[in-house]
């Protein structure tokens, strides 16, 4: 359980349905990007609220993080009657698309909550399956600090992935050279 967080599976599958209706007219929604809005929204929650949304595991994959739970909890919500799929073409490619059928229970979620996952359908409202695989390349340092597999802890959500400074590099090395003496 990373973060020490608790897994709930419930939660987890209202907000791929929840992610789902709200992405219907999104030409760019996919796996790839659902599983991207999932990443976001419960790594987003933990660094704002100090806990996730769902505490989903994520793992590193080469297009980015994945949930784990993700496959068995499509499969569920499919067999139950609450989602179906849609096979698109996408150049040489056929992208499945998982459609809502029913509508996912808000309730589900607190107001912080649903304003965090407001807030990453907007912030990755441009993105198709290759943009966004590239962004949380960028954005995730968790993602760039782990091995293809491994899990993602949720604490890396704190680490700012931008590139430090140079300058500020060279200095804390110099203050670290003195300390070292």
């Amino acid at each position: 359980m990373p973060g020490g967080t608790e897994y709930n599976a419930g939660k987890f599958k209202e907000l791929v349905l929840f992610l789902a209706e709200a992405s219907e007219e999104d030409e760019g929604f996919g796996m790839v990007k659902l599983n991207k809005l999932l990443y976001r929204a419960d790594f987003e929650s933990f660094r704002l609220l100090g806990h996730p949304i769902t505490g989903a595991t994520y793992e590193k994959q080469e297009y980015g993080p994945v949930a784990r739970e993700l496959p068995l909890a499509l499969d569920e919500l499919a067999r139950a009657g609450y989602l179906t799929w849609h096979r698109l073409e996408s150049g040489p490619y056929t992208r499945k698309v998982p459609s809502a059928i029913e509508r996912a229970d808000a309730a589900q979620f607190t107001d912080e909550e649903l304003a965090i996952i407001g807030t990453t359908l907007d912030e990755l409202a441009a993105h198709g399956g290759k943009s966004v695989s590239r962004w949380s390349h960028e954005e995730s340092a968790g993602w760039r600090a782990k091995e293809l597999g491994e899990a993602i802890p949720y604490e890396t959500a704190i680490i700012d992935p931008t590139p430090a400074d140079p300058e500020i590099v060279a200095a804390l090395r110099r203050v670290e050279g003195l300390t070292a003496a």
